[in-house]
Formats: C-alpha cells, structure tokens, sequence
C-alpha cells in the first residue's frame, strides 16, 4: 500500500503550480500586449493593425515635440474634447450589447447608439483639426516647410519605433 503527499509537501506542490501559473499569466500578458501595441504586418506590410491607428497620427507624430505638447494641451482644456466621459462611452457599448442581443433586432435603436458615438468622436475630431491648425498657422514658412518634409518622411518611412529613440538616434 502506497502513502499519498504529505500535506506539507501537498501545499508546496500547490503553491509552487500557483507560481507557475501566475508566471505563465504575466507572460502571456507581455506577449499579448506586445502583439497588440506593435501587431504584425498589415496588409501594407508596415506593422499596423488596420483601423488601430487614426489617420491624423502622422501629423501629430510629424510635429515638433513643442508643438505636439501645445496641442495635447489644447485638447484637455477643451471641453469638447471629452463630450463623454468613461462611464457614458461604457453605457453607449452596453445599450449597444442589449440592442444586439434583442430580438427582433431594432435597427433604430443601434443607429441611435452609433449616432451618439459619431458625434462624440466628431466633437473630439473637431477640437483636435483646430488645434492642429492652430499649431501649423503659428509656423513661418521655414518651419512650416521642415515640418512638410518631416511628414513626408513620416508617411514615407512609417512611425519611429521606440529602439530608436533609446539608442539616441535622431527623431524623424
């Protein structure tokens, strides 16, 4: 007749499969992380997940870091530029997820939702094409001229990625 663990060595066990999956956790965390910030090649073959990056990032990126931190500035003091808070962009996803499951499936009631979030990401879209112009106006020729060539470049080569900003390389 065989002895089972004893419990000594049962709750070591126990605790040492604890650590390892806790480990495993965090590092499929890391890796899914990393996929999702950096995702794989899309279909132009530069890395971007469609539909995860706006089309205005490239002249934000473009912008002189002076420039970027006016117009992120503009934006938090605007009140526009926060038409929902968390809660109310949670509720439009929730009446959303009711109106999907509902049966029958009222169409009005899910063009009402995406109405809602259209004109909230409108009155965000507006602040920001008014801050960046702002920011564009305030340039001389020869800055505005620098700041056209760093975008091309920017659309040309793609975003830099943060290796080449730790190893001290130049900004694009």
């Amino acid at each position: 007749m065989t002895k089972g663990p004893s419990p000594r060595r049962g709750r070591l066990l126990r605790l040492a499969l604890g650590v390892s999956l806790a480990v495993n956790v965090m590092i499929l965390g890391a890796l899914g992380g990393a996929m999702w910030r950096h995702g794989g090649a899309g279909p132009r073959g530069d890395g971007d997940l469609p539909g995860l990056r706006s089309y205005a990032s490239p002249y934000v990126q473009a912008l002189p870091p002076e420039a970027r931190r006016g117009l992120h500035e503009t934006m938090r003091a605007s009140g526009k530029a926060h038409h929902l808070d968390r809660a109310e962009r949670r509720g439009l996803y929730e009446r959303m997820l009711t109106t999907l499951r509902a049966d029958p499936f009222d169409t009005e009631a899910a063009a009402a939702v995406l109405a809602a979030q259209g004109e909230a990401a409108a009155s965000v879209q507006e602040v920001a094409h008014s801050a960046w112009l702002a920011q564009v106006i305030a340039m001389d020729v020869a800055s505005r001229a620098a700041y056209a060539d760093k975008l091309q470049e920017r659309l040309e080569t793609g975003r830099p990625r943060k290796k080449d900003k730790r190893e001290g390389s130049p900004e694009r």
